[in-house]
């Protein structure tokens, strides 16, 4: 009886063994019986799309910051109002402004005549210190003369005292007048030193002195500048607009939040974006592009591009990418559009026809950047290397590799991926 258990137990699991060895050799299998589509390259019309954001903003715009030193006599405009270009806005009491930009044009008067003569007197003022080193020198020379001259004559009062001669009082004048004339050759000495080094320093000391007076006229302006920005700001309307920005009252000084005054012309609504400067060359002004307003995506807005400028442009706290400013006109707004608003826009660039096309699926790419397609021929797909160009949404251009009508794997497995080719039939594939 306990044998036969035994036999029975031994069956089972025998039996479950097996089941897990057929399990797992099924699941090795498995993946060889998936779906593997295969289909054709084609000629198609290609082109890629670009979408960057941009703001809404008025066709022109006119801002005017005032200083909250800077007293308005009187308002002219309030918020809202239609205004033309020449239009009187407000006007700004500038008799504070007006003497205090009369006192620095009076300094930069003297600064500049001051200027204007030491770059004058550049040849005089060497000669006169090459006349005055002559003099030193001259004068040195006659105290070391004279300091010689009475050495020799306190050496003979000391014979002639010591002969009795001469006094003691005859003998300590002559002492004290060499002591005078140690002194005075030493005078001198420093005096022709100094001169030295005056003419030797002439040419450093004078730029000094002229890089001052003009780092002092360069100030002298900006502030007449600043002031004349006071005293003539613009206190018109440059534009034909509305008066989007004006809380300036009369006789008042401007509060923090009052200080800009702004005019729009909103007889048309522009979007002004920043693309790379290789889609930029594409970009062609009249190209029409597509619009979606946040918020209003139910429609969708055309618009024109105006303008593309010359020069392109670091963006600060952006890519490293020379970026170039274009400027899309909206063609027919409606009401709904405010300046401000945040916009989609879609740009096509290089639209190409005919050109040889496959889905992106179908592409395989290894670790060095090589892509290739496996084509499928008799059974067998093989591993073709392909020059890709652009993409336009699922789709990838072949410049080089297949021709129209070309039959390539759709979705190549992983696992076959780095096979130069393999055998496919309709229930699966087989490595070879």
């Amino acid at each position: 009886m306990k044998t036969k258990h035994k036999v029975i137990i031994s069956t089972v699991v025998i039996l479950i063994l097996t089941a897990a060895s057929v399990f797992s050799i099924a699941a090795e299998k498995l993946p060889q019986y998936r779906k593997i589509v295969v289909t054709s390259a084609a000629k198609r019309t290609m082109g890629q799309t670009i979408n960057i954001k941009g703001y809404i903003e008025p066709f022109e715009k006119q801002e005017i910051n005032l200083d909250t030193t800077q007293k308005v006599s009187a308002v002219y405009v309030q918020e809202g109002q239609a205004v033309k270009a020449g239009d009187l806005l407000f006007k700004l009491d500038d008799t504070d402004s007006a003497y205090r930009l009369k006192s620095e044009q009076l300094s930069l008067k003297a600064a500049q005549s001051e200027l204007s003569n030491l770059l004058k007197s550049e040849t005089k003022d060497k000669k006169d210190l090459t006349f005055s080193v002559a003099q030193a020198e001259l004068a040195y020379k006659n105290a070391v003369d004279e300091l010689n001259d009475a050495k020799i004559r306190c050496e003979d009062n000391q014979k002639l005292y010591s002969e009795g001669f001469i006094s003691k009082e005859e003998l300590d004048n002559g002492l004290r007048s060499l002591s005078k004339l140690e002194s005075t050759k030493i005078m001198q000495e420093m005096q022709l030193e100094r001169a030295k080094h005056a003419l030797d320093n002439y040419d450093d000391e004078r730029q000094q002195q002229i890089d001052k007076l003009k780092s002092n006229i360069e100030l002298i302006q900006m502030n007449i500048d600043n002031l004349n920005s006071k005293i003539d700001i613009s206190t018109k309307a440059l534009i034909n607009g509305i008066v989007i920005r004006c809380k300036l009252q009369n006789d008042q000084y401007p509060s923090v939040d009052s200080t800009k005054v702004e005019v729009y012309d909103l007889s048309q609504y522009l979007i002004n974006i920043y693309i790379k400067q290789n889609e930029a060359v594409q970009v062609i002004e009249g190209q029409k592009a597509s619009i979606r307003i946040t918020g209003l995506e139910q429609k969708t807005y055309l618009g024109t591009v105006i303008e593309v400028e010359d020069t392109a442009t670091m963006l600060q706290g952006g890519t490293k990418v020379p970026m170039v400013k274009v400027k899309i006109a909206v063609d027919e707004p409606d009401q709904n559009i405010r300046v401000g608003f945040e916009a989609q826009v879609s740009l096509d660039l290089n639209i190409r026809t005919d050109v040889v096309a496959i889905d992106f699926q179908g592409i395989v790419e290894d670790h060095n950047g090589n892509k290739f397609v496996y084509m499928f021929k008799d059974n067998k797909a093989t591993r073709k290397l392909v020059k890709t160009g652009i993409e336009d949404g699922f789709l990838v251009e072949i410049v080089e590799g297949l021709i129209p009508g070309d039959q390539y794997i759709l979705n190549p497995p992983e696992r076959v991926q780095n096979e130069s080719s393999f055998k496919l039939w309709s229930w699966g594939y087989e490595l070879k």
